[in-house]
């Protein structure tokens, strides 16, 4: 009986080295590339430039972002009031609401009553809360706002 002799080592043995060298040499690659080309969300500044957007290049194109909506319930009529940053009523524009309703989701059109007060009849939903957004647009500016009613 021959007896068969093995010199080279396992080659399982090889393979998990060779992936593990392979890993390493990943992680330390993608560490310099990360050190050398930081990414927006690493600046140091970043939460400064989210509270300041309105007044960067970007954000000074759209005076929407400072302006301010009202809502309530007027008897049987849905009513919002929109403002500037001043507290001077916006007029002209277009206002809609947005039903969130998750079965029969709904535009609804205000329309303009008085300067910068837009009405529209309540919708006959027949649920007693509402959820959806404000949605006001003047030429290239817009406004938006999250809004619940209780009937």
């Amino acid at each position: 009986m021959q007896k068969t002799v093995n010199l080279s080592p396992c080659r399982w043995q090889l393979s998990i080295m060779l992936m593990i060298a392979v890993f390493l040499l990943g992680m330390a690659g993608t560490m310099l590339m990360s050190m050398q080309h930081g990414a927006g969300v690493t600046d140091a500044k970043y939460y400064e430039n989210g509270l300041n957007y309105d007044r960067t290049k970007s954000g000074a194109r759209n005076p929407g972002l400072r302006w301010s909506m009202s809502a309530s319930l007027a008897g049987r009529d849905l009513q919002v009031r929109v403002h500037d940053e001043k507290g001077a009523p916006i007029t002209g524009g277009a206002l809609q609401f947005r039903s969130e309703a998750a079965g029969n989701p709904a535009v609804l059109s205000l329309t303009e009553a008085a300067p910068g007060v837009f009405v529209s009849p309540w919708p006959a939903t027949g649920k007693a809360e509402l959820r959806g957004l404000l949605v006001f647009t003047k030429g290239e500016a817009s406004a938006s706002r999250k809004v619940v009613f209780f009937n």
